[in-house]
């Protein structure tokens, strides 16, 4: 199997599972809710607290099924050394920021030429600046010629 297949199984299998565990996240969320509502609380009737209660475990479901999906994603890509055997711009969607593609930041600083630039061509025609140029000068002299009081 090449990149591409293993990209899309993979793309396939983790959104089934992102998809379970959003749900679950989201009823587990709502039960709680329910629970709290009306066996702590002990109220009998539904209320506009309550149905506001289960909006806002919607939404905190979404986002928290969103992070842990990405936790789990960025696991099972480490655990199983899939950075290698899936598509480069599909891992970069799968794993968080500070992880993009961590195989190829090796290779790339390995396979980076080393670029040598040589001084610029232009000629320096003042003594004195050629000196500070390469560093031979003192500090505090004045150019040759220039406020010597000897």
């Amino acid at each position: 199997m090449n990149k591409k297949t293993y990209t899309v199984l993979f793309t396939i299998i983790s959104t089934i599972v992102n998809i379970a565990l959003t749900l679950s996240i989201i009823v587990a969320l709502m039960i709680l809710i329910a629970f709290v509502y009306f066996k702590i609380l002990g109220y009998q009737e539904l209320s506009s607290a309550f149905l506001i209660a289960l909006m806002i475990s919607f939404f905190v479901g979404l986002v928290l099924g969103l992070v842990v999906f990405t936790k789990l994603c960025s696991w099972v890509i480490d655990r199983f050394n899939l950075d290698q055997k899936l598509d480069p711009k599909a891992l970069g969607h799968y794993l968080p920021n500070g992880k993009k593609n961590p195989g190829a930041s090796k290779n790339a600083e390995e396979k980076k030429p080393k670029t040598n630039i040589p001084k610029s061509p232009v000629m320096i025609d003042d003594e004195w600046a050629r000196d500070v140029e390469n560093g031979s000068s003192q500090q505090g002299h004045a150019p040759d010629g220039e406020g010597d009081t000897d």
